[in-house]
């Protein structure tokens, strides 16, 4: 038996359960009632009273034949998920409205996030397959910068320009030079070891560099606006 039969039994026993529960309260107050009537009947037929002891008794049923009938189909668990879906519904309708101000930005971003991604982790990839460990830890280095930059990049939507910059004009050759480098480097042509040099010394410390400059080209908003707050406390709170 699935969990889904299991559960459908589950309530199905359940809900037999609260009728007959109901029925057997109905037909003892009918019982009760109809022994009231013949009492009443015989005693003081010109005076009716038997209904009076049955008052609060019929009260208590008809609030629990409402709870049997009809409290779970108003107020049960179908009504709470259409008002939990009717709410959903107006948050993703706000989130949509707001998104509209920007058509299809998110969704060029998210795409451009991806994309850096894989590259980051390519050229990671690439440069621990460097036999030369000096050479592998300049390699390493310079994708942890490219990767911080890209974590930098990623929390600043606003520089949409900026990241297609970075994607197109600066991870897409640094991966293709650390990817040849690598392979190039673990076949050993001699005919490649001028281009090698070239790279482990020119190329791979100016990957670092200018991943680092990015970085701090995006904060330096917020490097700013702290300076300021410090000069302004320096200026502002006198000497104890």
């Amino acid at each position: 038996m699935t969990d889904v039969q299991s559960v459908a039994e589950e309530n199905a026993r359940k809900r037999a359960k609260a009728l007959r529960a109901f029925m057997q309260n109905l037909g003892a107050f009918i019982s009760i009632g109809l022994v009231l009537l013949l009492i009443n009947l015989l005693t003081s037929p010109h005076s009716l009273w038997f209904y009076w002891p049955l008052l609060p008794w019929g009260i208590g049923l008809i609030i629990h034949g409402w709870t049997t009938f009809w409290n779970d189909r108003l107020f049960g668990d179908s009504w709470e998920q259409r008002h939990v879906e009717k709410a959903l519904s107006r948050q993703e309708g706000k989130a949509g409205q707001s998104s509209e101000a920007r058509p299809g930005a998110s969704d060029e971003l998210r795409r451009m996030s991806d994309r850096a991604t894989g590259l980051v982790d390519t050229m990671r990839a690439a440069a621990r397959q460097i036999p030369d460990p000096d050479v592998r830890r300049k390699a390493l280095d310079a994708c942890a910068a490219s990767d911080q930059a890209l974590a930098a990049i990623m929390e600043h939507p606003e520089e949409m320009p900026l990241a297609r910059d970075f994607v197109d004009r600066f991870l897409e050759p640094a991966s293709k030079i650390m990817t040849d480098y690598s392979r190039l480097a673990n076949r050993n042509v001699p005919s490649a070891r001028a281009t090698l040099a070239q790279v482990e010394q020119h190329d791979l410390p100016l990957i670092t560099r200018k991943a680092n400059d990015l970085y701090d080209r995006l904060h330096r908003g917020a490097l700013i606006d702290l300076e300021v707050a410090r000069e302004m406390l320096t200026l502002d709170m006198p000497d104890a």
